[in-house]
């Protein structure tokens, strides 16, 4: 298996993947799903519950009681009761960041529903994107009040909004930088409660977090 490459030491794996660019809606994820690929200890929490994750023994960095995968090597975590993004080695956190999560929101519009939260599970890094052009979907527009464009319309191309890097995990959902930082400096975790489902890092933690993993690398979102 392929996992998180030169762990926070500066080393840069090459970038693989590709296919094109998808919508970054909110798809809803049972944590059972990733039992079949990797196991998972423990069970899911309520998204907001303040969960204890492990000892702290540093600022951001964490020494968990147990492995949270069956996994030989890094891998990424997010955990969100305390919304932060970890690199996790065994029972150990090598690199963390704040990060925004999903807000819980519901909208309804066009004919369509969604409801904006991060969902759980065990993903993967499918692949990795510098300067990443969103391709806004429909809630886009209906939560503007705006008429909901066709698929192709270049109206839907919004450079700047995902930050200047993407990490995408599959199921319209990615780990992605931000044209709003300060939405993630709040020491407050519920108050990081800002996307519509994606995971939301600093553009500086992106890029480090891109240089960090590999596509195929884990990640829980738990």
């Amino acid at each position: 298996m392929i996992g998180v490459a030169g762990r926070v030491n500066g080393a840069h794996p090459r970038p693989r993947g590709g296919g094109a660019h998808p919508a970054i809606r909110a798809a809803p994820c049972a944590l059972l799903a990733a039992v079949a690929n990797l196991g998972i200890a423990g069970a899911a929490h309520p998204q907001g519950t303040r969960e204890f994750l492990g000892e702290a023994v540093g600022e951001g960095m964490v020494k968990l009681a147990a492995p949270l995968i069956d996994f030989d090597g890094p891998y990424v975590l997010v955990h969100l009761a305390t919304n932060r993004v970890y690199i996790i080695d065994g029972t150990s956190s090598l690199w963390s960041a704040p990060a925004g999560t999903g807000t819980g929101f519901r909208l309804a519009g066009s004919g369509q529903k969604w409801t904006f939260t991060t969902p759980r599970g065990l993903f993967r890094v499918r692949r990795k994107e510098k300067d990443p052009v969103w391709i806004a979907p429909d809630w886009h527009f209906v939560e503007r009040g705006l008429r909901v464009p066709p698929p192709d319309s270049p109206s839907r191309r919004i450079p700047g909004a995902m930050g200047n890097t993407a990490i995408y995990l599959g199921d319209g959902i990615a780990i992605h930088g931000t044209s709003n930082p300060g939405l993630l400096m709040n020491p407050d975790p519920e108050r990081r409660r800002v996307s519509h489902g994606c995971i939301r890092l600093t553009n500086e933690a992106a890029r480090d977090l891109y240089h960090l993993v590999e596509v195929g690398t884990p990640v829980l979102i738990y």
